[in-house]
């Protein structure tokens, strides 16, 4: 679900120089990631966390999570666990960036 999103952000004109798309895989190495990238078809940058750094210092673990971060860092909007939607995704990411 998160191609789709990143798919309908790429084709809004008024989001797509706006938002870039950064996955991290949890526990995972380079090798692995390289897979499920290629596997998934992932078009977007996805970067290991190995260590699981990343998801401590976010406070999350062993669950999809969805974050709108603003250039300085701010949270403005997310999401736990899968999308039921990637239009209700895009609309709530729309009115959190307002």
């Amino acid at each position: 679900m998160l191609n789709a999103l990143f798919k309908k952000v790429a084709s809004d004109a008024t989001l797509k120089d706006k938002i870039k798309f950064v996955a991290a895989a949890q526990g995972q190495d380079q090798s692995v990631v390289k897979m499920w990238k290629t596997v998934q078809k992932v078009p977007f940058a996805v970067v290991p966390d190995t260590d699981w750094k990343l998801s401590k210092a976010m406070n999350y673990r062993h669950y999809p999570v969805t974050m709108l971060v603003d250039k300085n860092g701010k949270v403005l909007w997310v999401h736990i666990a899968e999308f039921d939607s990637a239009s209700e995704a895009l609309a709530a990411i729309k009115k959190a960036m307002k």
